[in-house]
Parts: C-alpha cells; sequence; structure tokens
C-alpha cells in the first residue's frame, strides 16, 4: 500500500488531530464531522511513527480497536476502517460477531516500510483489567470514546502501550532521544454534562492530553461540508428538524449539554469561548465582589468576581461538596480572600437578600451579620431576589463583547461547579413535551449559578452605589473577628 499520496483532510481540526502524536489525542465532533475517518487513518500513520528495525529495516506497528460490544464494532468502526484501509489491501481475518484482525504492509513518501497489523476487540462483560492482560501493542484507538463506561478504560489502555515493538525491532538510541509514539486516540460527539469524559477533557485535561474540537454544524466553518453537501446541502438544518433541542446542541452544535434532561437556564454560556484556557490573575486595583447565596445554610455557595476594562471575571468559587454550615462557609471565604486575593485591598460582599432572616442557631443575629462578622468583609444586600431580574443580568453580560473577539465575561478554568452548572445543571426541567417555568433546585448548581447572579446583579450597577447595610453589622474595625454590634 503506498501512501505517497496526499490525504484530502476533512477540515483543519481533523487534520490536527490525524497529525496528532500526543500520549492521549481525542476529537469531538458534530454527526458526520469526519471524525471516525481521521480515526482510521491514524492507523496508517502509527507505523509511519516507529523507527526501523535494526533487523530488517521496516518500520513495525500494532494497533488494537476497542468499542463496548462486537455488534457496535461490526455494524459502526469496521465499515468506517474498511472505507480507508480497504479489506482487500493484506490479509483481513474475522467474521461478524467476532474478533477480527488486519495486517498490512504499507510504503512512506521516504521509501520505508512499514507493516501494520490492527485487531477489532470488544470488551463486553468481562471486566476491563481483565481484557487488558496480555495485550502488548503500540496504541490503542477507542472509537466513540465517550459509550465507554469509565476512564479507567484510558489509564488501563495507557499502560499497554508502546509494548510493540519488541526490543530486538527497535535500534539502541541515546537516552535523551525522543522514544517512538505510543498513545491513545479515540472519536466522540460532545458529551454529556457530569460525564467521566466531559470532566476528563473539558474540566480536567492532563498533561499529554490534546483535545480536538471542531466547529459546529450550524457554523460557517464545519468540517467535511465538502462531501456533506453533495448528500444534502441542507444537511444539518434538516437534521435538527427531526431531532429533539437537546439532541441538536450535542449532534449539531457540538455543544456538551445536559441531554434529554432539561434546557439550560443560561442558554448563551458556551464554554468554548467564555472559559479561559488558563487561570485568571487577580487585578490589586479591582475590587473583589464575592456573590453568595446563603439564604439555605446547609447549601451555600459563592463567587469571587472582578471587572477588568469592562470584562466581568470570576476567579474562584466557594461551592462546597455537600452540607456546609453557615460558619464554616465564611470562614472559607475569608480564607480565600487572606491567600489568592490578599493583594487585592477592596472587597464586598454581596448576599441574598433572604441573607436578613434570623439564623436557627442564634436568633440575635441573621445570616448577613454572620457573614460579616466572620469574613471582616463589608456585606450588602443584592438588590433584588427576582429570578428574571438576576438571570438577565448574567445573560445580558454573556452575550455582550468588551473588546474584539473578546468576550464579556470569563470564568477561571478552576472554577468547577459553575462551569457545570452555566452548561446545564442549573437547568428547566423536560416535564413531558414542556418545560419547568422555574430552574429545578438540584444542588450545588442552582446555588453556585445563583451566588454568580446576585455578584453579576451587583457588578452590572443594579443597586451599586447604595444598599449597604451597616446598621446592626460588625463594623470592619469593630473589636475583632466574630465580635457583633448589637442592634
Amino acid at each position: 500500500m503506498d501512501v505517497q499520496k496526499e490525504f484530502r483532510w476533512a477540515g483543519p481540526v481533523a487534520q490536527a488531530y490525524e497529525l496528532s502524536r500526543a500520549p492521549v489525542s481525542v476529537i469531538v465532533g458534530p454527526t458526520g464531522g469526519g471524525k471516525s475517518t481521521a480515526s482510521a487513518r491514524r492507523c496508517l500513520r502509527v507505523a509511519q511513527w516507529q523507527d526501523p528495525s535494526p533487523r530488517d529495516g521496516r518500520r513495525k506497528a500494532r494497533v488494537v480497536v476497542i468499542a463496548p460490544t462486537y455488534r457496535r464494532l461490526w455494524d459502526q468502526v469496521i465499515p468506517s476502517y474498511l472505507k480507508e484501509i480497504p479489506r482487500g489491501q493484506g490479509e483481513f481475518r474475522g467474521s461478524k460477531g467476532d474478533p477480527a484482525d488486519h495486517m498490512f504492509n504499507i510504503q512512506f513518501a521516504d521509501g520505508s516500510f512499514g507493516e501494520t497489523h490492527v485487531l477489532f476487540r470488544a470488551v463486553g462483560d468481562t471486566s476491563l483489567e481483565e481484557f487488558f492482560r496480555g495485550f502488548e501493542v503500540t496504541a490503542v484507538w477507542l472509537p466513540e470514546m465517550d459509550t465507554h463506561g469509565s476512564e479507567d478504560i484510558l489509564s488501563l489502555a495507557r499502560n499497554r502501550v508502546g509494548r510493540y515493538p519488541e526490543p530486538d525491532d527497535r535500534p539502541d538510541k541515546p537516552d535523551d532521544a525522543p522514544a517512538a509514539y505510543a498513545g491513545v486516540w479515540g472519536d466522540a460527539n460532545a458529551p454529556e454534562i457530569d460525564s467521566w469524559f466531559h470532566e476528563r477533557f473539558y474540566l480536567r485535561k492532563k498533561a499529554g492530553d490534546a483535545v480536538f474540537i471542531q466547529p459546529g454544524g450550524f457554523s460557517a466553518n464545519r468540517e467535511n461540508w465538502s462531501n456533506l453537501r453533495k448528500i444534502n446541502p441542507r444537511y444539518y438544518e434538516d437534521m435538527a428538524q427531526t431531532l429533539d433541542p437537546w439532541a441538536v446542541k450535542r449532534l449539531v452544535e457540538n455543544k456538551p449539554g445536559y441531554s434529554r434532561h432539561g434546557q439550560p437556564v443560561h442558554e448563551f454560556f458556551d464554554a468554548e469561548r467564555h472559559v479561559a484556557r488558563n487561570a485568571i490573575d487577580p487585578v490589586a486595583s479591582a475590587t473583589l465582589v464575592i456573590g453568595a447565596d446563603c439564604g439555605n445554610t446547609l447549601v451555600p455557595a459563592a463567587s469571587f468576581k472582578q471587572l477588568v476594562f469592562g470584562q466581568s471575571r470570576t476567579l474562584d468559587e466557594v461551592v462546597p461538596d455537600g452540607q456546609m454550615d453557615l460558619v464554616e462557609f465564611a470562614r472559607e471565604i475569608r480564607r480565600k480572600r487572606e491567600t489568592r486575593f490578599a493583594h487585592v485591598p477592596n472587597a464586598i460582599l454581596v448576599v441574598d437578600p433572604s441573607a436578613v432572616a434570623k439564623s436557627a442557631t442564634n436568633r440575635q443575629l441573621n445570616f448577613a451579620q454572620i457573614l460579616q462578622a466572620e469574613t471582616e468583609i463589608e456585606v450588602v444586600l443584592a438588590p433584588t431576589n427576582n429570578p428574571l431580574t438576576r438571570r438577565t443580568s448574567l445573560d445580558q453580560q454573556l452575550k455582550r463583547q468588551s473588546g474584539p473577539n473578546d468576550p464579556a465575561w470569563i470564568v477561571d478554568p478552576e472554577c468547577i461547579g459553575l462551569i457545570k452548572a452555566l452548561s446545564g445543571g442549573y437547568c428547566f426541567q423536560r416535564k413531558g413535551q414542556s418545560l419547568s417555568l422555574t430552574p429545578a433546585k438540584v444542588h450545588p448548581h442552582c446555588d453556585i449559578a445563583e451566588a454568580e447572579q446576585y455578584g453579576q446583579l451587583w457588578m452590572s450597577g443594579v443597586g451599586s452605589g447604595g444598599g449597604y447595610i451597616h446598621e446592626g453589622f460588625a463594623a470592619r474595625d469593630a473589636a475583632g473577628p466574630g465580635v457583633i454590634l448589637q442592634e
């Protein structure tokens, strides 16, 4: 098989993915975006990325392609593979419902030859540890990677790659020379929020992860369009007409979502646009606005925000893992204020107006008074608790630009709680064919989203310049932390 000819890539994202030598490479795209084609063609490149054998000069590779079931392997994966690497090229063995193997030789542009062995296997009912035992391969392809049950499959796959070729087929190189390619790759549609795939590749990427996200099907830059338009010039538009909204978001627009369970409250939030690529540093000259939802003292939440050159930046959060009482909550706010934001002199705590309710454990004090005493940050009540006003304040900021290609609202990538909430955890739940009129009270999503709304409400100028509640609160120069000035 001669691969000196140039491939026609589906688009620049698919091309970058196909050529990636990262330890873990993943492409995420809409239906029809050419993901499977790019994944299959990587099987042609793995041998090219190996060193010539000192025994016969051939570059050798072994790839295992893994699906959850043999039915999926034969119905979906193998047909896509055989479009790029025909069955008649080399020797293909296997019958539907069983394991399959494809062995072929390949000639590269530099005149060298490669030997590639592709194994098609399904996990089925076997435990993952038992399934991977004994594999000695160069690389692993996980088609529809998000359909595998857990992130364990990545760890186990990474443990088996790089074990082929045999040592006798590897040249003796200096210790500081780069090793030949060994890795895992996979393709997927946009994932569901809270899935292991979303957590790993959208929220907590590891060193060595390369994630390639294609434009959505409605984008002018959609990939593989030269082929799709031959099928139907309205390929995605007509597809969207037949799908539920949750499916359109994931399968056409290529955005993570909470699938069929509901509609995100803040539909203008776009993780690709609004989540900063790197940590956001605090600006000493900008006031730190801490929005807090603490009407329910068992599940409070807070977001830490600054307004810099017209851009609203959410830098940190407090999202308890489970229940947290108000004093613990206040002390966590204070800890962050005195560590990450120690060089920011001005801060204000904007709280849910319901914080004027008296504490169940201290009838003399309300929630706001306790917060101010424990944090030593001046507290102000948000000007309104009207849900529509709160949501609109944040939506307006999400839609705006603060400059060319700069969104007017961004969030630090470590604010996982807020990102999950705005991605769809904070949602109008679906009831049959209709949606609920009010957001579902699903903790902690609703708590951190509403804390963000209070902070943004104040930052947007609604109620700012007034509304500070001094009477009955602890003064900043009081006798010390925890000292309350009685009413």
